[in-house]
């Protein structure tokens, strides 16, 4: 093992990974690091690092080198965390990280050899075949959401701005927590755009202009002016001291889902999985509920692939199927007939 190695701020991830990794790879991956900052954004850098983290402990728990991975090391590795159930998008993850470091330091990959993507084939077949879906917080559950609160009560005005701002931007919780007050522009007739500087679908930072609706802005801003908050981030918490700096801490990734769970109960809306993507799953829905066509949700929603919102329609997809059309189809004409039939008995009633 090495001393940590000296990098610039933003460049945690790197440090760590020199600082595990063997001698003679040191140089390389400092030479590396600042292209790296340059190349990857923030939210990467830390999920790498916590990827990095996982992996370390595990081999120092089982007396493995961290660096290369081989495959008995892998294997094992992947059997504690199926066994720690989770899922096969996590997986994906971890894996995909590992084989970043590995190119990185220029190692080989075990996974790339014939050997590993079979024990990887074999070890994904006995994994869940569908990861859960987060239940989706339509318009109608957001503004039953929205409707108890006190616009008085500076955490209700925050929360009824989040979960506007949350469903009509849909934003992914790692940009909803990012926004600055310097992102939002209001127009005259009220209406509000709000600019999505980078996204993990956006690496080169070219941002995307979402709409946000007169009453999201009007709820908006009141927040804002009842937090004096008048620059930095637009969501933070909400302590309960008077102290002048209570709104200073941005809320994290970690607030979102809580909030969301703490609003839903409150208003007695009972779904199987809240989760802090909730507003962006509904929303997806009621778009396509509403017709609007795929590649403009995607737009919207900033994908670049139709997986997801394919996914989240699926409810909605099968209410409208050949088969679902078909007996709706048949159980009206079922009690057109029974209604036929009740007439003329009360006919020859008579």
């Amino acid at each position: 093992m090495n001393s940590p190695t000296p990098v610039g701020a933003g460049l945690d991830a790197l440090a760590e990974l020199a600082h595990t990794a063997p001698e003679h790879l040191v140089d390389r991956l400092q030479a590396l690091a600042t292209d790296v900052q340059l190349a990857y954004a923030p939210n990467t850098l830390r999920s790498w690092r916590a990827d990095w983290r996982i992996w370390t402990a595990f081999c120092q728990e089982q007396g493995f080198p961290t660096l290369p991975a081989d495959l008995p090391a892998l294997r094992a590795f992947l059997d504690a965390r199926i066994a720690q159930k989770r899922s096969r998008a996590t997986l994906d993850h971890n894996l995909a990280t590992l084989a970043l470091v590995h190119r990185l330091a220029g190692l080989p990959w075990a996974l790339d050899t014939l050997e590993g993507r079979l024990m990887w084939r074999g070890k994904r077949r006995s994994l869940p075949k569908r990861q859960a879906q987060a239940s989706g917080l339509t318009l109608d559950l957001i503004e039953r959401l929205q409707a108890p609160l006190a616009p008085g009560r500076p955490q209700d005005a925050r929360d009824a701005a989040l979960m506007g701002v949350a469903f009509e931007s849909m934003c992914r919780i790692s940009e909803l927590v990012a926004l600055q007050v310097d992102q939002l522009e209001v127009k005259p007739n009220g209406s509000g755009r709000l600019l999505i500087a980078r996204s993990k679908t956006d690496p080169e930072g070219e941002g995307a202009v979402q709409y946000l609706s007169p009453a999201t802005v009007l709820r908006l801003q009141h927040w804002l002016r009842l937090a004096g908050i008048t620059e930095g981030p637009l969501f933070r918490s909400t302590p309960r001291s008077n102290q002048a700096d209570r709104y200073a801490r941005p809320l994290s990734a970690r607030d979102i889902p809580r909030i969301l769970l703490r609003r839903a109960a409150a208003a007695g809306v009972v779904l199987p999985r809240i989760s802090g993507h909730s507003t962006r799953v509904g929303a997806a829905q009621d778009l396509l509920a509403a017709d609007v066509g795929l590649p403009e949700v995607m737009r919207q929603g900033r994908w670049k692939t139709a997986r997801m919102p394919v996914r989240y329609a699926e409810d909605l997809e099968a209410e409208r199927g050949g088969m679902a059309r078909l007996l709706a189809t048949r159980q009206a004409q079922q009690a057109g007939l029974q209604s036929a039939t009740m007439s003329d008995e009360l006919d020859q009633g008579s």
